[in-house]
């Protein structure tokens, strides 16, 4: 058996978009394709006694599975137009067959209930990709404040979105609206009456941040602006009940800007009351933890079971949890160790979960609601599993010295060199509203198949603990958030004797490379560092980051412009504290990242050379803020084999 190595990125594999059909739960089998260097993705399904049936296996990505009576619809690349059109395959067998011949990408699907109308959305822009080169290049004007996105690139003013319905038994398309801006589909009326989407409340104003939920009538072509209670809030899921006398959403009222918890909320249509389910719960709706294997996930948390019952997922404590509830009483069904990625109601109270572990990297399981039954349907890497071997990880909880708790994991490496004295490295997530927890993390396994152990904890600031746990951190970067990963580490080092403690060593991206460039400028423990793609100057990150301007004020509690903004955002940057450096440190970056721009790394790379401090930069081409989780392969196994030989040359 071997442990998990880099390259093994290519061979594991993961679900997603479970629905169910037929008698058989429909997926997306998402895998890395080394030689094209691109993420691949293929349409399977799973029947009780386990057959394996697959469906579509283009190239690219094959996603927005919908079931549409005795078909499945799903999106997928054309190579004639070069773009994303609409598919679907018979269940009883054939090839897929392509139903659109837009101009421009697909990007949006949903059927109704009697899969009599499937909706599906484009986009049409002329604007280029943020590097793309040519001839004779036009120039970009910008007139937005908010004009460019990290992971997608500039936003085109001029884009057009348009919304079809596709009548599935004449197989034809109709235009019924178009918009400036993009709207994302969530429910069809039991009576394919309402369409249901999420957008923005005011499109054109940059300094509203409110999403609602939104229900157009097919028939009048009248708007109900279902959230209008909460015309702050950011609202992303929503279910009609099957009678239509409810909705079940997700969102949060943005009471405390983008440090505020995800919610479960119940509209009434008929007195057009919503209602906060969860105020009080120490739990966030939804759970997505800080990893880098979950890819092409619904992002759908809430179904109804009837009309008076329904379900969700949520996030406590690093893992998850699903529950069922009526009216506004809900009691858990599902809280194991790990995350959920998907779910697909199936028939006779029973569920679906796609879910992944630490020590399990993805697994389809059916839980049965009438017993508590669990039956594992698929495992997509079953035969990779018996020749390899996960990391073995141990979870612990720890105390800061102001009476905080904390979750922490130790995973333990693979055959090190020496069991008695084994490196140990201090992994900090982003975010910082973000959080690890009990799922498969390629990258950690790789570090510890390379012979370190790999401590991570979830400081305050951290999700899945509740509202208060969740704003510690507001106006206190670098304080308590600080001595709490600290604290993590000297807890595993005095509780894990086979930690050597001259060989400690710390990494972290984002808010991550925020601690990690905050601790290399405040303590001399660790042998060697790497900080990626961090905060460095919160002052210039202000005016170049996509985010920076009102991102910066709801975790640093001040504008860069109010009085001592300027005092406070350089006290809180780790450029302030570079002439402190001794560590030796590596520091990487995405040249494409718009949310953490590249210039805060050049920044500190800067000071430290000026200083004399030992110091590599490495910039990744062709890369966003997400090249860890999302980048081009190449650059994801690069990444990982650069932090390897700086640690191995730091011994």
């Amino acid at each position: 058996m071997t442990g998990i190595t880099a390259n093994d990125l290519f061979k594991l594999k993961s679900t997603s978009q479970l629905t169910y059909a037929d008698e058989k739960v429909f997926f997306v089998e998402n895998s890395v394709d080394e030689k094209r260097n691109s993420y691949q993705t293929e349409i399977k399904s799973v029947n009780e006694k386990g057959v394996i049936q697959t469906w579509a296996n283009g190239k690219g990505i094959n996603s927005n599975l919908v079931v549409v009576q005795e078909n499945l619809y799903f999106t997928a690349h054309d190579e004639t137009s070069r773009k994303n059109q609409l598919f679907s395959v018979n269940f009883h067998g054939g090839i897929p067959t392509q139903l659109t011949f837009e101009k421009t990408d697909v990007i949006n699907l949903i059927a109704s209930h009697d899969g009599s109308i499937v909706f599906y959305q484009t986009k049409e822009s002329e604007l280029e990709n943020k590097f793309k080169t040519s001839e004779f290049p036009k120039t970009r004007e910008i007139n937005r404040l908010i004009n460019r996105l990290d992971g997608t690139g500039w936003f085109d003013e001029k884009a057009v979105y348009r919304t079809f319905e596709f009548d599935v038994e004449n197989q034809a398309s109709s235009q019924i609206f178009e918009k400036d801006d993009q709207i994302n589909f969530l429910d069809v009326s039991s009576n394919n009456q309402q369409l249901l989407f999420s957008e923005k409340n005011q499109p054109k104003n940059d300094l509203d941040f409110g999403e609602g939920i939104y229900a157009y009538n097919l028939t009048n072509k009248k708007t109900t602006f279902v959230t209008e209670s909460e015309p702050a809030g950011q609202f992303y899921d929503a279910k009609f009940s099957p009678d239509l006398t409810k909705i079940l959403l997700v969102g949060n009222d943005e009471h405390l800007v983008n440090n505020t918890k995800q919610e479960l909320y119940l509209y009434t249509i008929e007195n057009k009351k919503l209602v906060n389910l969860t105020r009080h719960a120490d739990f966030d709706i939804d759970c997505h933890l800080a990893a880098d294997f979950e890819q092409q996930t619904s992002g759908h948390v809430i179904a109804w079971l009837d009309n008076a019952n329904y379900f969700f997922t949520a996030g406590y404590h690093g893992h998850s949890q699903a529950f069922t509830g009526s009216g506004t009483q809900f009691r858990i069904v599902y809280n194991e160790t790990n995350q959920i990625y998907d779910f697909a109601l199936l028939p006779n109270a029973q569920i679906a979960f796609s879910v992944s572990a630490q020590e399990k990297a993805n697994e389809i399981i059916k839980l049965d609601l009438k017993n508590n039954g669990r039956f594992k349907l698929y495992n997509p890497n079953l035969k990779f599993e018996t020749t390899h071997e996960y990391a073995h990880v141990e979870h612990f909880n720890f105390q800061t010295e102001d009476g905080w708790n904390h979750d922490g994991w130790y995973m333990q490496a693979v055959n090190p060199k020496d069991p008695r004295n084994i490196p140990v490295l201090l992994y900090v997530h982003g975010g910082p509203h973000a959080a690890y927890g009990e799922s498969f993390f390629h990258e950690f396994q790789v570090h510890a198949n390379h012979g370190y152990a790999v401590v991570f904890v979830n400081p305050r600031g951290s999700t899945t603990y509740g509202q208060e746990f969740e704003t510690a951190v507001i106006g206190h970067y670098g304080e308590k958030d600080y001595s709490d990963v600290l604290s993590g580490l000297d807890y595993a080092l005095d509780h894990f004797p086979e930690l050597d403690r001259k060989r400690q060593y710390i990494a972290g991206g984002s808010y991550g490379g925020f601690m990690t460039s905050w601790a290399v400028g405040h303590t001399n423990r660790f042998k060697a560092a790497v900080t990626q793609r961090s905060v460095i100057n919160w002052i210039s990150m202000w005016g170049t980051s996509d985010i920076g301007w009102y991102f910066n004020k709801s975790e640093l509690g001040l504008d860069l412009y109010d009085s001592q903004g300027v005092t406070e955002y350089w006290k809180r940057s780790p450029l302030a504290y570079a002439k402190n450096v001794k560590t030796p440190l590596l520091i990487q970056h995405g040249e494409w990242d718009m949310r953490c721009p590249i210039e805060q790394s050049e920044q500190f790379y800067t000071a430290l050379k000026q200083n004399g401090n030992e110091t590599k930069f490495i910039r990744y081409p062709q890369s966003f803020h997400g090249i860890s989780r999302d980048g081009l392969p190449s650059l994801r196994i690069k990444r990982l084999f650069d932090i390897q030989a700086w640690i191995d040359s730091h011994q």
